[in-house]
């Protein structure tokens, strides 16, 4: 049988879905995850973002970017951690300036926690289809390759 006459049932067609933890060890894995994210938010809380954009990550002591160092333009990643920061810290302008790819960064570490918050509360989470979730990440991460490549041509 061929994949294009293959019938699709319709336990295959969502794409999301809110379901029962089926293993008591989930739930460590969201109480994992709500660890993560609070670590997230602390840093980026603790980092003072740097009003030129980049160089945020240079207070953790990581060095700077080496492409920006070699080329003077910056990579898809350059001024993701001072966006971060900026949005925590309430600068939106600076975020968007610095990496506008930090706000979506941002809210996909806060869903996380959120849908791991209420997980613990409820023994329910939300589940999005591996095969869509795959899609949904590749696209995302062609779309940060494109925009990277934007801004290291127009830089």
């Amino acid at each position: 049988m061929s994949l294009s006459s293959r019938t699709v049932t319709a336990s295959e067609r969502w794409w999301v879905r809110w379901e029962p933890l089926s293993k008591p060890a989930e739930r460590w894995l969201h109480l994992l995850i709500l660890v993560a994210v609070a670590v997230f938010v602390g840093v980026a809380l603790y980092l003072e973002p740097s009003p030129k954009g980049l160089g945020t990550h240079q207070q953790l002591g990581i060095p700077p970017c080496t492409l920006h160092f070699l080329t003077g333009r910056p990579c898809p990643s350059c001024g993701l951690t001072t966006s971060v920061s900026a949005i925590f810290h309430g600068y939106w302008a600076l975020a968007w300036r610095a990496n506008p790819f930090g706000f979506l960064v941002s809210a996909v570490v806060l869903g996380f926690g959120l849908n791991s918050l209420v997980a613990l509360f409820t023994t329910r989470t939300l589940r999005i289809h591996p095969d869509r979730a795959i899609y949904l990440t590749l696209a995302l991460l062609g779309i940060w390759l494109v925009h990277g490549l934007i801004r290291m041509l127009l830089w």
